[in-house]
């Protein structure tokens, strides 16, 4: 006899046993919900100005901080809103003296930004800024 495959005809009605057996499984499982704001995105939020230059103009700096020579970095961590707004202003990294309150407080003053997108649509996006606090 010679090796090789084997061609039986079957039931061409018949269907798998495995195919129509219960099944103990819990059906079709739905996608996450995207989350609400998002820390990377296609399109990342830009500002239509000049960071460094609004922030030079607009920090004062805490009279408690020139007196007791404070000087580092402040880190400040917001959310970009859809229309460029923002909001949610927080203090990551502090150094006290009333630096981080001076931080916070030209964050949320700061003009409206390009908002960031995802698969072309405006979401809230995480932006994290260092803010340089240095006594000349």
């Amino acid at each position: 006899t010679a090796s090789g495959p084997k061609d039986e005809k079957g039931d061409p009605d018949g269907i798998d046993p495995g195919i129509v057996a219960p099944s103990t499984g819990t059906g079709v499982v739905d996608a996450p919900p995207p989350p609400t704001v998002f820390s990377y995105v296609e399109q990342m939020p830009v500002s239509g100005y000049d960071i460094p230059s609004y922030l030079g103009k607009n920090i004062k700096y805490p009279d408690a901080a020139r007196e007791n020579n404070i000087e580092g970095r402040v880190v400040v961590k917001f959310v970009v809103n859809e229309d460029g707004h923002i909001s949610e202003v927080q203090v990551v990294r502090g150094i006290g003296g009333g630096c981080d309150e001076e931080a916070k407080r030209v964050v949320q003053a700061m003009p409206a930004w390009k908002p960031g997108k995802q698969n072309g649509k405006a979401v809230k996006v995480y932006f994290t800024l260092p803010i340089q606090f240095k006594l000349e």
